[in-house]
């Protein structure tokens, strides 16, 4: 997966994984400013998060 990020952000880390947000698994694909961009694995549906909604676990 390529990152189109700029690799000094603080969660760039991230990039790649997959989170459980509201009851589904999403895949993070994108970071920058205060959000990710996070695709849903089930339809392939994407949209943009804020970064404390995923990490505030």
């Amino acid at each position: 997966m390529r990152r189109i990020t700029n690799p000094k952000h603080v969660n760039v880390d991230q990039v790649g994984t997959v989170v459980d947000y509201e009851g589904e698994k999403h895949l993070i694909t994108d970071v920058g400013g205060g959000c990710f961009k996070v695709v849903r694995l089930r339809d392939g549906y994407g949209r943009n998060v804020e970064i404390k909604k995923i990490n505030r676990r």
